[in-house]
C-alpha cells in the first residue's frame, strides 16, 4: 500500500512537471519531447541542432528535457509507468539492457527499410552489435565513444623533460612518466597529480590487462573475475594510488575541495586525465592549456582492449508522434547532424565516412584525434544483461572500492567476488513487463 501511494505521488509530480514543459513550447499539442543527459555544454550543442531541425520542419516543435545521467534510467522508467514518457530518448550501450526488455523502445528496423536516407552499412559495425538485439534495432547510433583517451598537458611533460607520449607506449612507460610528472611541495603535499580519471574507471585497466567481466558482452553466461588479467588490472590501478601515489585515492579526491578531475587537468593540477573524446570542447575553451591526446598505454604482450561506448536515439513505444519522432532522430543521427556534432569536437561520429573526414579530423586540438579511428576495433561493449547495472554498482564496484582505499588486497576482493557473483548470474530476459 505504501508503494502504491508513492507511485501515485510520483505520477502526479511527473504529470505536473511534464505539463509545464509542454506549455513552454508554444503550447503546441504535437510537440516532440526528447530526453537526454549530458552537461550544459553538450545540451547546448544538441539544442542548436534541434533549432536547425525545427527550421527545416516548422510543423514539428521539439522540447529538450535534460536529465542528469545518474537519474536518467530510473526517471524514464517511472515516466513510462505513469504514461508520461517522452517521444525520443537518448540511449547508450549501458541503457539498452534496461530499456529493451521492458518494451520501452520501438523497433526501428521498419523505419530504416522505408527511409533510404539512413544507411546502416555506413556505420561502424560494432554499433549494430550494440543496438541491434536479435534483429530488433533499438536506436539509431549518433556516436561511438571508446573510453581510452589519455589527455596530457604538454607543459607538464616539457617541465619534466619528457617526450610526449605515443600511442605505442606501454604501462611501464606510463608509470615511469607518471613518477616524473608527480609534483609535491616541501611538506610532501601533492601540488600536481600525474594522473586522474574523469570518473572511476577500473574497467579501463581491467580490459587493458586482458581481463573481462563476462565471457561474452552480447550473450553473457558467466563472470570472468577469476582470470589473471582481471587481477592484474585491479593491481595496477591500486598501485597507482597506494604504492606509487601518482593518482589520488577516493579520499584524496574528496579532499580536493569539490574540484572535479576535469578541472584539475584544466587548471594544471593534474598532468594527465583518462576519459573519452567528449572532454574536447571543455579543454579547447581552457585558456593557455597546451594539450593533446594519446591512446591508453597497454602492457607488453597483451592484446589491446578498451572500454567501448556508444550512444544514439530511440523512439519510445508509447509515443503518439512516431513518424515525427523518426524524422528527428534521422536528422540528429544523419550525416548533417553528425557533421555538426563533429565540428564541436564533442563526439566521434557513428558514420565512418564522417569520422574519417575533415569534419572530425579538423586539424584542431587534439591533433592526435585520429587514434580513435583505430580504437574502435579494440572496444569491449557493456554486458547485455538486464541485471548488469545492479551487479556492477551493487556488488563489483563496492568490493573493489575496498581495494582502492587499502582495506583489502586485490586478491582478497576478487576471492570474495568469486563467491558473491555466483548469487547474481548474468540475466537477459526478453520483453519483461515494466515494474
Amino acid at each position: 500500500m505504501h508503494y502504491f501511494k508513492k507511485l501515485i505521488l510520483a505520477v502526479v509530480i511527473l504529470a505536473v512537471g511534464f505539463g509545464l514543459v509542454s506549455c513552454g513550447n508554444k503550447g503546441k499539442a504535437n510537440v516532440i519531447h526528447l530526453s537526454s543527459w549530458g552537461d550544459p555544454q553538450e545540451n547546448q550543442i544538441l539544442q542548436d541542432l534541434i533549432n536547425q531541425f525545427e527550421k527545416q520542419n516548422p510543423d514539428i516543435p521539439v522540447q529538450l528535457d535534460r536529465v542528469p545521467y545518474g537519474e536518467y534510467t530510473d526517471k524514464l522508467l517511472n515516466q513510462f509507468v505513469a504514461g508520461l514518457a517522452p517521444d525520443v530518448i537518448f540511449v547508450s550501450s549501458e541503457t539498452v539492457a534496461s530499456f529493451y526488455p521492458r518494451n520501452l523502445l520501438e523497433n526501428l528496423t521498419p523505419y530504416v527499410e522505408k527511409d533510404h536516407s539512413v544507411d546502416l552499412k555506413a556505420l561502424y559495425p560494432a554499433l549494430l552489435k550494440t543496438f541491434q538485439v536479435k534483429g530488433f534495432l533499438c536506436a539509431i547510433p549518433r556516436d561511438i565513444a571508446p573510453v581510452c583517451v589519455v589527455y596530457y598537458n604538454k607543459k607538464a611533460f616539457d617541465d619534466a623533460k619528457l617526450p610526449y607520449p605515443k600511442d605505442s607506449w606501454t604501462t611501464d612507460d606510463f608509470l615511469k612518466d607518471s613518477l616524473k610528472l608527480q609534483k609535491v611541495d616541501d611538506k610532501g603535499n601533492v601540488t600536481e597529480w600525474a594522473f586522474v580519471e574523469d570518473y572511476p574507471l577500473p574497467d579501463a585497466w581491467i580490459y587493458d590487462f586482458g581481463g573481462r567481466f563476462v565471457d561474452s558482452p552480447y550473450t553473457p553466461t558467466k563472470y570472468m573475475v577469476d582470470q589473471p588479467g582481471f587481477l592484474n588490472g585491479v593491481k595496477f590501478r591500486a598501485d597507482l594510488m597506494l604504492k606509487y601515489k601518482v593518482m589520488p585515492t577516493p579520499a584524496g579526491l574528496s579532499q580536493a575541495g569539490g574540484v572535479g578531475t576535469s578541472d584539475m587537468f584544466a587548471n594544471g593540477r593534474a598532468a594527465m586525465i583518462l576519459s573519452g573524446i567528449w572532454k574536447v570542447p571543455m579543454f579547447r575553451q581552457t585558456p593557455n592549456l597546451k594539450w593533446d591526446v594519446v591512446m591508453l598505454p597497454k602492457p607488453k604482450g597483451v592484446a589491446r582492449a578498451v572500454v567501448g561506448g556508444a550512444s544514439g536515439y530511440g523512439i519510445v513505444t508509447t509515443s503518439k508522434h512516431k513518424d515525427s519522432a523518426w524524422k528527428l532522430i534521422a536528422f540528429l543521427s544523419g550525416a548533417e547532424g553528425q557533421k555538426l556534432f563533429a565540428h564541436t569536437g564533442l563526439v566521434q561520429p557513428a558514420l565512418k565516412k564522417v569520422a574519417e573526414s575533415a569534419d572530425f579530423l579538423d586539424g584542431k586540438d587534439p591533433l592526435n584525434k585520429k587514434m580513435l579511428l583505430k580504437a574502435v576495433d579494440y572496444s569491449i561493449d557493456v554486458p547485455l544483461a538486464t541485471n548488469w547495472k545492479e551487479v556492477q554498482n551493487g556488488v563489483i564496484y563496492p568490493e573493489l572500492d575496498k581495494v582502492w582505499i587499502g582495506n583489502e588486497t586485490p586478491e582478497e576482493a576478487i576471492d570474495k567476488l568469486k563467491v558473491e557473483l555466483l548469487k547474481h548470474p548474468p540475466v537477459f530476459q526478453e520483453k519483461l513487463a515494466v515494474k
